[in-house]
Formats: structure tokens, sequence, C-alpha cells
């Protein structure tokens, strides 16, 4: 077979000199800053300079492609495209582009980023953010919330920052790198560990697509000093404490000020939650077609677990709040007004407004919304209810293995006979105006806006009040 003839390629000849180009793609000129690359090569021996041409090549194509990624590390995008090119460049050639770039980033920033460039380059360690897309769908596979997802995607961005590759991922660099962003940011001990279960979770993914061996332990741990422990007498610095109860006057307290501050909506998700010990998101995304006010019983269907799901009875003393959300809502909900998050959570403003209110009265960051739920499991404990049925109206899983694992459940009859013996005293303002169940964010926000208006018109009407004094002497003159 005959010799295919040479022909050289991104070489022009200029006075006895070949200079080596390639054309920039319009989508990164702007980008870059120029149309072309243009560099002598010092020869005017063709095949000397198609060597030295191909060399330079290789370095503008991955600063191309560097150019396109949307990225804040172009070093590693640097890296991974000659990595690409390794499976049509000799080596040889590509080896000495790699080697110069090291020596260069080691000259500039250091044996870190060097040494990371260059295993990336060489293909002896892989880029944990080229994972981070497969993990986060998997995430969404296993049915996790999206709201949780997006905190530990924003975790790991703090993990891949510093520590990008898979080489680097040891005992050694994953503990100097936790205390480090630890005190550099002033994170509690709270957040530590929530990094830290980010960051785990990842490990145990990367384990199971055979990044790091199944039976590897995994380097991510919580400092001793960001420890937390429930145990009075553990041995750790940071002791954590549970969200506490209100007492049923404290619950009282809470619906009379949500009223007496207008916000009737908050009042009746106090009221509803005091009566039937949902969560909060539970209550928001309550759809009517799942409320059965002939048998006076609502359904949860999309809970936090599976023991979750349950047909609640509404207690005799909801039937005026209820019908009476469910004649003015203007959607398949039962809080019609409420607003979904970009997560698809109902709850998010009304719960800050909760958040506020609790505030205003003086309660401390142990009391939150959720506290109304074991303020209601409290009363149906004093009130004498069973324990596995008091499980059955709050959703939680029985642990015993007959009721837990052989019992369908209480029955409807069962749990309404239990949360009947629950009583609050509800009780508006006395100098609250006539309850209204649309009253919420929107009517509080045309109130705040009532009273911008009234400042505008006295301020106008004083104005106003001076003017005619000024007229009535230019008329006598």
């Amino acid at each position: 077979m005959p010799k295919k003839p040479f022909r050289p390629q991104h070489l022009d000849l200029r006075h006895k000199t070949y200079f080596a180009l390639l054309t920039i793609p319009k989508d990164v000129q702007h980008i870059i800053g120029k149309t072309r690359f243009f560099k002598t090569t010092g020869t005017g021996d063709v095949k000397i300079a198609q060597a030295k041409a191909d060399l330079f090549v290789i370095k503008w194509k991955a600063e191309i492609a560097k150019a396109r990624q949307n990225t804040d590390d172009p070093i590693i995008n640097s890296a991974l495209e000659l990595n690409k090119m390794s499976k049509s460049t000799p080596w040889h050639m590509l080896q000495d582009v790699i080697d110069e770039e090291t020596d260069r980033l080691r000259d500039e920033t250091g044996d870190f980023v060097a040494d990371a460039f260059n295993l990336i380059a060489t293909g002896k360690a892989k880029v944990l953010d080229t994972f981070i897309h497969a993990w986060e769908q998997h995430q969404f596979d296993r049915g996790l919330v999206a709201k949780n997802i997006s905190q530990m995607k924003s975790d790991l961005s703090l993990l891949t920052e510093y520590i990008p590759t898979t080489e680097m991922v040891s005992n050694e660099n994953c503990d100097a790198w936790i205390n480090l962003i630890a005190q550099t940011n002033n994170y509690k001990s709270s957040s530590v560990i929530r990094i830290i279960a980010a960051c785990n979770n990842f490990y145990r993914y990367l384990q199971d697509v055979s990044v790091f061996p199944s039976d590897a332990p995994s380097p991510f741990k919580v400092p001793k000093t960001y420890k937390q422990s429930k145990k009075a007498n553990a041995k750790v610095i940071n002791k954590r404490s549970s969200w506490i109860p209100f007492s049923k006057t404290e619950v009282e307290e809470l619906y009379a000020h949500a009223h007496s501050k207008g916000d009737h909506q908050l009042a009746d998700l106090i009221e509803i939650a005091a009566y039937t010990g949902a969560r909060i998101e539970e209550i928001c995304s309550m759809k009517t077609n799942f409320i059965n006010m002939s048998e006076m019983t609502f359904q949860i269907t999309d809970a936090k677990t599976t023991a979750g799901n349950r047909i609640v009875p509404l207690h005799s003393k909801l039937a005026k709040t209820i019908t009476g959300l469910l004649d003015e809502a203007t959607n398949s909900y039962l809080f019609s007004e409420l607003t979904e998050n970009k997560y698809g959570d109902r709850s998010n403003a009304i719960g800050k407004r909760f958040g506020h209110l609790k505030k205003n009265l003086g309660h401390s960051r142990q009391h939150v919304f959720h506290s109304i739920r074991k303020t209601f499991t409290t009363e149906l404990e004093r009130a004498g209810a069973a324990e596995n049925v008091a499980a059955d109206i709050v959703g939680h899983e029985k642990q015993t293995m007959t009721y837990g694992l052989y019992s369908g459940g209480a029955s409807i009859k069962q749990k309404r006979d239990a949360v009947e013996k629950v009583n609050f005293k509800f009780a508006q303002s006395k100098t609250s105006p006539p309850q209204s169940h649309k009253t919420g964010t929107k009517k509080i926000a045309q109130k705040n806006a009532s009273k911008k208006t009234t400042k505008t018109v006295a301020k106008k009407s004083d104005t106003n009040a001076k003017k005619p004094r000024v007229t009535a002497k230019k008329k006598v003159t």
C-alpha cells in the first residue's frame, strides 16, 4: 500500500518561517478575545514545524474547551480536556504539554493545584464534580425531597472547591478541610454535622458506582469539637436540645394572638394542628377532595413516611373552621391562598409568620410549629389514649412486632374517641374583627398598604389645609 503524502496542517509559511495557526470557533471568540491562535515555530523545516505546531494546537484546543465550560475552575477543565485528547493524540506529544503545564502551575500556584492538574490530565484521578449530576439524579430516584437535595449539593460544593479529585479524598485531607471551613465560616456544630452527612451520602454513592472500594471506611468524620448529643452526661461540648411542646395555655395564647394581629389564616392553622397533630406541610398541602365532612375525616397521602399516610378523624370543634375554609376555597387546596416555594412547599411563608408570632410571645428556639404536634400527643397521653391508637393518629411507626407488623391499625371510631378527649379553649381576642378564613398574606399586605395610604392622605390634607390661606391673601390683594 503506497505511503500517504505528507500534508502539513495548521501551518502558514511567512518569510521562510512556518507559523502555527488555529481558527477559534465563533462561539468562544468573545471569551478568548481573538479570532485565531497564531505562533511562530521558529523554523523553515516543514516537518520540524509540524511537530511544534501539533503541540501548540493541543494546548489551544484545551483553551477553547476551557472557554466553553461554564465553571469557575478552568484548570480542572483544561486537565479534563487533555485527558480526553489522550484517546486520539500520541501520548509522547501529550505528555510534553502536560509536563510543561504542570511545571507552570507549580511555579505560579504551588504543589497542590499542580498535582491535581497532573493527576486529572494523566487519568490517575477522577474529578469529583463530574459525579455530582448523576449523584443528584440518584437522590431524586430514591425519593428524597428536592429541598434536602439542594442543601446537600450546596454542601458538596464546599468539598469539591478544596478537594477536587478522588485521589485527594483521604482521612488527613478531609479532616483538615472540615476544620478549615468550619473555623473560616464560623459554622455551628449543626452546620458541620449537616455538611459531613452530605459528604458521607456522596461517598456511599461513589462506592456504589465503584469509584471507591465498597468496604473502605468513610474519611468524613465530625470533629470532636463539633459533635452533639442529647444525653445530659455525654462527654461532648455541644449538647443538643429537642423541640419542646407548648403547654395547652400557650397554644391557646398563640391562637388568640394570631387573631389579635388579624392573621386569621394562621389562627386556623394553629387550631387544626392542635386538634389533629398533623405536621405543618401536611395541613398546608391538604386538598379539599381528601376531606370528608359527612364522615368528619381527612386523609393524608403524601407524608414523610409510610406510616404518615393515614386517615385522621376531625375533632367536632373543627367542624365550623373546616367548613368555612371549604366554602371559601378558590382552588383544590383547603388553604387556597398559600403559594408554593421553589421546592413545592406551601408552608414556607406561613411558617415564618408563626416564627415571628411565637417570638413576639417570648418563646424559645426550641419552640417551633412542630411543638404543637407534641402538645397534641401529650394531651392524648394525659387523656389515657392507648399508645398504638395515638401512633395511628399522628402517623408514627409502631415498634412492636404484633401491632407494628401484623395489625391493620386502629379503627376510625377508636381514633375518634381518643381525639375527642383533647380539648382547647380557643377564643378570639375581644379586640379582633369578625373572623374571615381568607385573611392571610394578602390581607395583611392590604392592611399595611392601607396604613401607608392613610399617612399619605393625611400629609396631603395638611398641605392642602395651608394652601387656602395663601390663595385668600392673593385674592384680597
